[in-house]
């Protein structure tokens, strides 16, 4: 029926905690004080604080409207918040190593893998389906998820993965899903989409043509008429169970 699936990424084939986010945050704001001090540049671990939470605030007006910003442009901001104008005061040297304590902090403070979901994605490969990721990026840019991605052996499955720090365009708009099915060659009646976000997901590939399943999320509530699943891992059971059965 299908010869194509895309897949969201948190806590669809990768869970987080809020204890893990906790120690990122910790790590990228101590880290940039410190390259701050090496500047000559002297910030308190508070004014740091306030500045990484306005810039997920001043983020998330823009995901309302299914937009985004790129990486750079977040650092920007970020800088900016800290100390106006910072971001253009700085060396070349010094804001790479902000971009990248700010960046990597997701490598040495790790999400988990889904259960099932290297298995999972094997045996679709097995069966011939062409694969995409399509994933709305937060503080973390999507050249690092792939390392992350890498790391866990997932990101070979793939034959195209969209990160929205770098396409401008998030989940529910349509045109971030089109976008993957393009790359796939592959029509939305063709094509099925695996998330846990009944906006970002459910509807948002709906309104781009493709089929949906939904993972179950506790506290979510979908109307019955949504196809779901437990998890991730029970996909390819899915797939190949017999109409009525």
């Amino acid at each position: 029926m299908y010869q194509a699936i895309t897949f969201d990424l948190w806590q669809t084939l990768i869970a987080d905690t809020p204890s893990i986010d906790k120690k990122r945050t910790r790590y990228r704001i101590l880290q940039i004080r410190k390259v701050l001090a090496g500047e000559d540049i002297q910030v308190s671990v508070i004014e740091l604080s306030q500045a990484h939470q306005e810039v997920w605030e001043q983020c998330q007006i823009k995901w309302k409207k299914a937009r985004d910003i790129s990486f750079e442009d977040q650092i920007t901001l970020f800088l900016n918040l800290v100390r106006p104008g910072l971001a253009k005061k700085l060396k070349s040297g010094a804001l790479k190593e902000i971009e990248k304590s700010y960046a990597q902090a997701v490598l040495l403070y790790s999400p988990r893998t889904i259960k099932g979901a290297d298995q999972t994605l094997r045996e679709l490969r097995a069966d011939g389906y062409r694969m995409g990721l399509i994933c709305n990026t937060g503080r973390t840019p999507g050249f690092v998820l792939r390392k992350l991605l890498s790391r866990f052996r997932l990101l070979k499955y793939f034959d195209v993965a969209l990160f929205s720090d770098e396409t401008i365009i998030r989940k529910p708009d349509p045109r971030i899903f089109r976008l993957a099915l393009k790359v796939l060659n592959c029509p939305p009646s063709r094509a099925l989409h695996v998330g846990d976000d009944l906006k970002n997901d459910v509807r948002g590939a709906l309104r781009s043509g493709m089929e949906v399943l939904w993972i179950e999320q506790p506290e979510q509530r979908a109307s019955a008429k949504i196809k779901r699943i437990k998890s991730v891992a029970g996909l390819p059971r899915h797939l190949n169970k017999k109409p009525g059965s």
